[in-house]
């Protein structure tokens, strides 16, 4: 990994490590490709055969430093999956109107989330969140809550695709916690938009 400022790979540095990655490979493979026979070093039909020849490496190069590219930058930012996730509104888990009730249940299902996490208790905070009306109402009110408000439809969605994602390896605390504290307070400003709420 090529480190910059002392804290990861940066975006800049994976766009230099991917630079010369390919510099390399094609120095290489001048250097040892097969050479062209019968054709003047350096003319244009010398060239167009050494290209052929080496092609197939630059390209194999190339894609080996384009997945170098996406890895870094996804180490370097882990909220890309995030928010190519919530590029559209999650689908709706269930068919339940979205019902002032089910809002506020919602809301204080965060709450203790968040409890729970501040706590360093995984155990509850798988309980409270998979399986529960907690997690679907947040489905459920994606598309009604984005189209009141789009930004802060996208960020009840990113904070709940964040815990979705924490619950599926080793759970960070601060993070679901801090997750659950953002939807609990993104769910309040959802029920007080107009036409979210079903009645």
């Amino acid at each position: 990994m090529v480190t910059l400022d002392g804290t990861g790979t940066t975006t800049s540095g994976a766009t230099l490590a991917t630079f010369v990655i390919l510099v390399f490979v094609f120095v290489v493979s001048f250097a040892i490709g097969r050479r062209p026979k019968g054709n003047r070093p350096f003319s244009h039909a010398w060239f167009k055969e050494w290209l052929a020849a080496a092609l197939p490496r630059i390209t194999i190069a190339a894609l080996l430093a384009l997945v170098f590219y996406l890895v870094s930058t996804i180490i370097n930012d882990p909220q890309a999956g995030v928010r190519a996730a919530c590029s559209q509104p999650l689908k709706p888990i269930t068919s339940q109107p979205v019902t002032s009730e089910r809002v506020n249940k919602a809301m204080n299902g965060m709450k203790q989330l968040s409890a729970a996490a501040g706590a360093g208790n995984d155990e509850q905070v798988r309980k409270l969140f998979v399986g529960s009306d907690t997690h679907s109402l947040t489905h459920d009110i994606d598309g009604r809550f984005r189209q009141a408000d789009p930004e802060l439809g996208k960020q009840l969605c990113m904070s709940v695709v964040t815990i979705e994602n924490q619950l599926t390896g080793s759970i960070d605390p601060s993070t679901v916690k801090r997750a659950a504290d953002t939807a609990a307070g993104l769910l309040e400003k959802a029920a007080a938009e107009p036409g979210v709420l079903q009645t």
